[in-house]
């Protein structure tokens, strides 16, 4: 049998559902992290507004104080200490000149400062605009943000926002998903977490994201509880897809490497690989012992699994519509054997249908497509067995009508195997009747299964029909038959089925031979006696081959 292991069927069955869920989990976790991301830009976004109202609304200050840059201190003195109480932000405003701080609205003065710029400061005298200070002139301890307008290279005005505001803004943008917020400029940050300046590199380890502004950068780090929110409105949502996901997907996988399943593939692939071989079956003219025809019958020889009997992949085929391109291969084969014009002329093929053959003209027109004008030297015979449920009979009844039309004879096999016996015969317009080998008596005893044969013989006598018999397996049973009048008989009692290099010498041999001469011959093919019975290729059973 062509299958796999119920535990790989299982096993790859929970591999494919365990990684769906991973997978789905994985995107529901990369969901998050967007989610995260987003909120923590819009975050970012509103520290970085924040900060730069404050820095602009003081720089427009200064660049209205630039007016007073160069003039004796005295002169300005007042408007300079008026300009830095009622503006906000600022803890004192300077005016620069050559390099040196030397008017400040902290004091009222009427001599002039000469103060030289701190070391931290004289970076604004190279171009910088801004830089954060430990300290202040005249306040010690409390870190400010120096910011520097200049008129010239060497003067300015220079403002000192205080670091509270700076800090306070920090902390009302700081919420429940922010672990902390930093402002940064050039190596020093002043953050969330505490009023004293702290080397950039130190303070803003493990940023989440940074957004940069003119002259400075805003930096921040979710909390976890953000993630853990986060995570808590997500997770049931991508839980519940990722199992519907998962549970779908399972079993697809499942039936996908169902026994059945597995089989059809195996048997479409098969076909491509001219794995299917046909051998056929002679059917013996009872009066006279001639070879008349002869059933093809499908064989599967499997790689792996070597002989495959035809009951194991016959109604897999036919259940799912496969049976149609396995018919087609097997025309073919059909053809290719019969176009060498070894048999003699006349000679019948009969060819098994399926239900699914009946519900159009496919059939009829892959005959007349693949076997074509060799209908005329060697005979189709059509069988259909009694086992179908013909789903449309009007479509069934145009088609055998066609096939008649075309001068391919038609039967019914297995009759009497199935209930569907007389209600085929009432419907559909045979030529042949096949008797099913459970109807052919075992012994000259069998007094009911003669019974049954006899009116199954006088049924199709009455209707006009030529009769088949299958499985003869012994003399006695030849006997009852010829008896009778039964016209056709195929059976191990004259040869199992053979390939057509043996079908050949056997159908040439037995020509016009009688019964005797079918006994007797053994040079391509022995005949099973009933003494001494030959195993099959493979067993036949009501799944017949195509």
């Amino acid at each position: 049998m062509i299958q796999h292991s119920r535990v790989v069927q299982w096993l790859v069955t929970g591999l494919v559902v365990t990684a769906a869920l991973l997978v789905v989990l994985l995107f529901g976790w990369l969901r998050v992290v967007n989610a995260s991301q987003g909120i923590l830009q819009e975050e970012a976004e509103r520290q970085r507004d924040a900060l730069e109202r404050i820095v602009d609304r003081a720089d427009t200050t200064l660049q209205g104080s630039t007016a007073w840059v160069g003039r004796n201190c005295n002169e300005v003195s007042s408007a300079l200490q008026a300009e830095g109480t009622l503006s906000p932000y600022f803890r004192s405003i300077w005016l620069v000149s050559h390099g040196k701080m030397y008017c400040s609205s902290v004091l009222r003065s009427n001599e002039a400062i000469d103060m030289p710029l701190p070391n931290e400061l004289v970076p604004l005298l190279a171009g910088a605009r801004a830089v954060f200070v430990p300290s202040t002139p005249y306040v010690h301890d409390a870190p400010a943000l120096a910011l520097f307008v200049p008129t010239s290279a060497t003067d300015g005005v220079l403002g000192f926002i205080d670091g509270v505001y700076l800090s306070e803004s920090l902390h009302s943008v700081k919420n429940s998903d922010l672990e902390w917020t930093a402002m940064t400029i050039g190596k020093l940050s002043l953050t969330s977490e505490g009023s004293k300046l702290e080397s950039a590199a130190t303070a803003t380890r493990g940023a989440q994201m940074t957004l940069a502004s003119e002259l400075f950068t805003t930096s921040l780090a979710g909390s976890p509880s953000l993630t853990r929110w986060l995570i808590a409105n997500y997770a049931p949502i991508y839980l519940s897809f990722g199992a519907v996901i998962a549970i779908l997907l399972g079993i697809l996988t499942f039936r996908h490497l169902s026994a059945s399943q597995f089989m059809l593939r195996q048997i479409a692939l098969g076909i491509k690989r001219n794995e299917f071989k046909v051998y056929y079956q002679p059917v013996m003219e009872l009066a006279t012992g001639r070879c008349t025809g002869a059933e093809a019958l499908v064989r599967w020889h499997h790689p792996v699994a070597g002989l495959v009997r035809p009951d194991a992949f016959i109604p897999i085929a036919e259940g799912n519509g496969l049976i149609i391109e396995l018919t087609r291969s097997l025309l073919k084969i059909i053809r290719n054997d019969v176009s060498k014009g070894a048999l003699p002329q006349g000679f019948h093929i009969a060819i098994n249908l399926a239900e699914r053959h009946l519900r159009d003209n496919t059939i009829v027109q892959d005959i007349e497509r693949i076997y074509g004008s060799l209908n005329d030297t060697y005979p189709l015979v059509a069988e259909i067995t009694e086992r179908y449920v013909i789903r449309d009979s009007t479509t069934a009844r145009n088609v055998m009508a066609e096939l008649q039309r075309r001068g391919i004879e038609t039967a019914l096999d297995d009759f009497g195997a199935e209930n569907n016996s007389i209600g085929y015969l009432k419907q559909y317009d045979f030529n042949y009747l096949k008797i099913d080998k459970e109807f052919l008596p075992v012994t000259e005893d069998d007094v009911v299964t003669r019974n049954i044969c006899d009116s199954i013989i006088n049924l199709a006598e009455r209707m006009g029909m030529m009769i088949v018999a299958e499985g003869v397996e012994s003399e006695m049973q030849a006997n009852y038959l010829r008896e009778r009048s039964v016209t056709y008989a195929q059976g191990y009692l004259f040869a199992r089925p053979i390939s057509f290099d043996e079908l050949v010498p056997f159908a040439i041999a037995h020509a016009g031979a009688g019964l005797t001469t079918v006994k007797q011959f053994s040079a391509a093919v022995t005949p099973i006696a009933p003494a001494a019975p030959v195993t099959p290729i493979a067993p036949v059973t009501q799944h017949k081959a195509v």
